[in-house]
């Protein structure tokens, strides 16, 4: 299953995958290529078109995932918003639905409402759903699918999201944070440009960041690599962070921090622009000060060219220190545009080695903010497509028997103590302690 696994990897790599390229990448026997893709494409996973591709001597058909075999569930939520899109088995967005949704109303109301946004989509296509990829604000335990201590996220501490949507949806699911989803999304869609090793930096309400490594979004130990905004601090800032730190970078270049400035500050001017809203009643968020900085105002244009300043002062140790060949910017202060993101180049520059921005790209995301769902879909794809995976479920036609993985189910159902007695006296036959079990 190996082989099958490999070989779908390469096919979902390219749009002009064929047997004798197949061939030629894994270095494996042209009998061994062609049984494998007869049983890839009996079993309806995979598809020899009728576009064929000239290499010199005989064309070949060009071989691709059957992406009309079954539907993928991509979901992302931000602070204020939630993002869920309806792809088929190549990734491609069928429907998609952008709401307004104030993560703080707490999980259970979440997951209701996704319930809801998510069974309208599906009443909109046709297939079977097949699998889903979700991404939450906060930082995720990935082998459980569960929340830990999320700085912003109130009650959903230890919720369990993976296993609470699988209940619900009755397919496996994998959920990651969300800018790490960005990072596979965008990456994804731009690699051949972006090489492969990439930095994104969110920049919304919140600050975070994924990271692309040879090829390979990287989670850390336990899924905390990326937290740029609380593991970064601004010197001399005794500012008090939604996490409870004080000085986070979060706290002085968020957007969140940026909207709590621009209210102090309108207080102040009534006549100003931001002024005028709170005269009328409403209170500053962070795509009012966007807004204004669109509309030509100064002090919403200064906000934001600090915030990059900020952002870029801190990301200059991270180029130093992984030397991307591109760092991406995605969220909602890139509505700004060279006033935020020169802002950060000038800050990265200043402070990191010459030899890692010689070549260095610093750009705003190029997909129009689907980066999140794309990634949120590729996820969920690269699971069940996966050497580890595809093995369970391949001889009964879809990976409906992956949900509620034993690690997740285990975690969740066993106190820590139980679970360490249980650890203790599992062995495999030959009385070796049965792996990879971790507590």
């Amino acid at each position: 299953m190996n082989t099958v696994a490999l070989l779908l990897a390469l096919i979902r790599s390219s749009d002009q995958m064929t047997r004798p390229e197949l061939i030629r990448q894994t270095d494996l026997g042209r009998a061994v290529v062609n049984q494998r893709i007869e049983q890839a494409i009996n079993a309806g996973l995979v598809v020899e078109t009728d576009e064929v591709v000239s290499t010199g001597g005989r064309p070949s058909h060009v071989l691709r995932i059957n992406a009309d075999r079954g539907l993928v569930l991509a979901a992302v939520f931000g602070v204020s918003r939630l993002h869920v899109a309806i792809t088929d088995l190549q990734g491609r967005i069928l429907r998609d639905q952008l709401d307004v949704w104030d993560v703080n109303a707490g999980p259970d109301s979440s997951m209701d409402h996704l319930h809801c946004v998510v069974t309208e989509l599906l009443e909109q296509v046709d297939g079977t759903l097949w699998a889903a990829g979700i991404g939450v604000p906060g930082p995720v335990d990935f082998e459980s699918g569960t929340l830990v201590s999320p700085p912003i996220m109130s009650g959903w501490d230890k919720f369990p999201v993976r296993s609470r949507l699988e209940r619900l949806f009755g397919v496996p699911v994998w959920v990651d944070n969300d800018a790490n989803l960005m990072a596979l999304g965008t990456w994804r869609e731009t690699r051949l440009a972006a090489g492969d090793n990439v930095i994104l930096v969110k920049a919304g309400t919140g600050i975070g960041a994924g990271l692309i490594s040879r090829g390979r979004l990287h989670r850390g130990a336990r899924g905390a690599a990326g937290d740029f905004g609380h593991g970064a601090f601004v010197s001399g800032s005794s500012v008090r962070c939604r996490c409870g730190k004080f000085g986070c970078l979060e706290a002085n270049a968020g957007g969140w921090a940026l909207a709590r400035d621009a209210s102090a500050a309108a207080a102040l001017d009534a006549g100003a622009y931001l002024g005028r809203m709170l005269q009328d009643g409403r209170q500053i968020h962070v795509e009012d000060v966007v807004e204004g900085a669109l509309d030509g105002d100064s002090f919403c244009a200064e906000l934001i060219h600090h915030a990059g300043e900020l952002i870029g002062a801190h990301l200059a140790t991270l180029v130093s220190f992984f030397n991307p060949s591109t760092v991406f910017i995605g969220g909602s202060l890139v509505r700004v545009g060279d006033v935020f993101i020169d802002a950060i180049r000038s800050g990265v520059t200043a402070r990191s080695l010459a030899l890692a921005t010689d070549d260095l790209l610093i750009a705003e995301v190029p997909l129009n903010h689907f980066e999140g769902v794309i990634g949120a879909a590729m996820l969920a794809l690269d699971e069940i497509f996966s050497a580890a995976n595809l093995g369970s479920w391949w001889a009964d036609g879809t990976p409906q028997q992956l949900r509620v993985h034993g690690a997740a189910l285990f975690r969740e159902v066993l106190s820590p103590a139980a679970r360490a007695e249980l650890m203790s006296s599992v062995t495999t036959a030959s009385g070796g302690l049965a792996l990879p079990l971790r507590p």
